[in-house]
């Protein structure tokens, strides 16, 4: 508990999770709790309400799927050890994708903060390339994986043949797609959103354009750049789990899609559990991150809500 007597932000959240999780244990998905309440109601009231537990082929309860992820079954489709390579292939591709993604789009977005005329040309047409759904664009990716995994070249390059002869480039691919343009667009207009008074004493004390770039454009860009990493890191494993489920036989996407497909729910919840996890650490992780790399970002926007306020009163 906080000085003052004020709890930590953490502490609601956390509090209405284990509710709901209660819920849902002791009388969304158990049909003994409900049975009894319509036993109750009906001496009380001489009516049979007829509630009915939602079935565990919908939702099964949260006990089960712990077990599952903590106990091995028969079938071996559980347990620690099978949850753990499937989770390690998804956070490896999503990883990759991620730093990739977020790399080319730092790069791209310098190179048209330079480039004016290539920024004008290839702009728009970034913004027209993310409306299209990754739906819809997946099958062509994946049509072209198969004939660049085909060619007599890759087939007889053991390099070339890890690339694209398994699932990770495509996976890679993918989550490379969603990461790379928010931060594209963040990055950008970062880079151009620079104090005019600001450049003009770096030009007065004659820097140069790389000075301009690290001491000037980049920290100004970083707190956008920062507010594009922790969305696309949580997208990141959404779009590794959108490949697996699509074209894989490796990952929690493929565990979920199996799951589903021989109706063992308790599965594809545990591997659902498993990669909103991944993903929530993921944007833990670069929030850190960022508190770490810029600790004076929030003091400005404090600073500059107060001036605002103050300014807007008077």
């Amino acid at each position: 508990m906080k000085a003052g007597g004020r709890l930590p932000r953490w502490f609601a959240p956390l509090l209405l999770t284990a509710f709901l999780v209660v819920l849902w244990e002791a009388v969304l998905s158990n049909d003994d709790t409900v049975q009894r309440f319509n036993a109750w109601v009906e001496r009380q009231t001489g009516w049979n309400p007829g509630f009915d537990a939602i079935p565990p082929s919908i939702l099964p309860r949260p006990s089960h799927i712990v077990r599952r992820l903590l106990i091995v079954p028969p079938n071996n489709k559980g347990g620690p050890a099978y949850f753990w390579r499937h989770a390690r292939s998804t956070l490896f591709a999503a990883a990759l994708g991620f730093v990739l993604g977020n790399l080319f789009a730092v790069i791209t977005a310098t190179t048209f903060l330079y480039v004016k005329p290539l920024e004008r040309a290839l702009m728009p047409v970034a913004l027209a390339l993310r409306s299209i759904p990754l739906v819809a664009i997946t099958p062509l990716l994946l049509r072209i994986r198969f004939t660049i995994a085909d060619l007599p070249a890759v087939q007889a390059s053991p390099f070339l043949t890890a690339i694209f002869g398994t699932d990770l480039a495509i996976k890679t691919l993918i989550v490379v797609i969603i990461c790379y343009f928010p931060t594209l667009v963040n990055v950008a207009r970062g880079l151009e959103s620079v104090e005019p008074a600001a450049l003009e004493l770096l030009h007065t004390l004659r820097a140069s354009r790389w000075q301009v770039y690290w001491k000037l454009r980049v920290p100004t860009a970083l707190p956008l750049a920062f507010a594009a990493f922790r969305i696309t890191s949580s997208s990141s494993v959404l779009g590794a789990v959108v490949a697996e489920w699509l074209s894989s036989y490796q990952g929690l996407g493929y565990v979920i899609k199996r799951a589903h497909a021989e109706r063992a729910e308790p599965s594809m919840y545990a591997a659902m559990l498993l990669a909103s996890c991944i993903a929530i650490s993921a944007f833990l992780i670069v929030n850190a991150l960022q508190r770490a790399v810029l600790p004076w970002h929030r003091q400005v926007v404090r600073l500059r809500t107060a001036v605002e306020g103050t300014g807007s009163e008077a």
